[in-house]
């Protein structure tokens, strides 16, 4: 038996990098898994990975948006 959690909102989750959703707990025979509603992303079965999660789904800076370095002279 699958159940489905909401994460409470004091617990910080950086939304889905895909489609911006708040992850979800998934309960699957004893292990938990922190996953995206719409199925794009999930963590390992196990603990609770919130960590992982929001490793995962930060957005990081694309090179061509970061200012260019000036050498000192």
């Amino acid at each position: 038996m699958i159940q489905i959690y909401q994460i409470q909102p004091a617990i910080f989750c950086e939304p889905c990098k895909d489609c911006g959703a708040r992850p979800v707990l998934k309960l699957e025979k004893k292990k938990y898994t922190v996953m995206c509603p719409n199925n794009h992303y999930s963590t390992k079965p196990g603990l609770v990975d919130v960590n992982d999660w929001n490793m995962k789904n930060k957005i990081h800076n694309q090179l061509s948006n970061l200012k260019s370095v000036q050498k000192a002279s």
